[in-house]
């Protein structure tokens, strides 16, 4: 099966490293396979859209318009953070053309795509479109969940835009109080993951963090109230309370 991807950034590599075979590249911003998307197109049977938020609307536009032209048994999916903008381009594919959005819910560090959670969005009215590609991330090794675009990014601006909010004002408030001096466990653990955000590009940083506004305004809203002990008590067994305090130790290790 011949990849093409679109985008030679960090997820990019990875999917060519963990996909193996033929895959082959577009960038507009580096040393590539092909002179345009409508190469990679004629060339690829999966195109997967791999570049910034801003860049993957136009792709995705033009391949429509591409795959209009020249129909041909092919799948399409970008990998964007944020879907609500993306979702009504999909409908203008024909339907020889495989399209959903998918969400790849792990970074670059992983070793292969074994175990690992895809979200994939399917485009209204082309269901079986959704199911054809979640055939094809199985058949990698990942695993697949379903679940609409509304409902996906404000989650995502939960899991991943609230964290990292969390993570580097945290970081900001250490480095200017100097409380590396004092800090112990707990502040290294918060500190270590702040810069762990810093690998990413502050395009995306500032894109996460300005698409997650509303979750996270709702979360410091949340702050005002304090945390539900006995709640929280309740819903977390002891043995996973003794895994956890494990876990953050294993985390910090040298």
């Amino acid at each position: 099966m011949r990849v093409g991807i679109a985008g030679y950034g960090r997820m990019g590599r990875l999917f060519k490293r963990c996909l193996g075979g033929e895959v082959r590249f577009y960038s507009r911003h580096a040393k590539a396979d092909f002179d345009d998307l409508e190469d990679m197109y004629e060339w690829a049977d999966v195109l997967i859209l791999a570049s910034s938020l801003d860049s993957i609307p136009n792709q995705l536009k033009e391949l429509a318009l591409i795959a209009s032209r020249q129909p041909k048994n092919a799948i399409i999916f970008d990998i964007a953070t944020f879907k609500r903008e993306l979702i009504g381009i999909y409908k203008n594919f024909p339907p020889e053309v495989k399209v959903a959005s998918v969400h790849p819910m792990f970074g670059e560090g992983v070793e292969s795509f074994n175990g690992q959670l895809f979200l994939v969005i399917p485009i209204e009215g082309r269901e079986d479109d959704a199911e054809h590609i979640a055939e094809f991330l199985r058949s990698l090794g990942g695993r697949v969940e379903f679940i609409d675009a509304e409902k996906h990014d404000r989650a995502m601006g939960f899991v991943i835009g609230v964290p990292y909010f969390l993570g580097l004002k945290y970081l900001e408030l250490s480095l200017k109080n100097n409380l590396d001096r004092f800090g112990g466990t707990s502040h290294r653990f918060l500190t270590t993951y702040g810069r762990a955000v810093l690998n990413d590009s502050p395009e995306f940083i500032s894109e996460v963090l300005e698409r997650s506004r509303g979750e996270i305004e709702e979360f410091l809203r949340e702050l005002g109230k304090g945390p539900d002990l006995e709640y929280l008590l309740g819903k977390v067994s002891c043995e996973e309370i003794k895994e956890a305090y494990r876990k953050f130790y294993r985390v910090l290790e040298p």
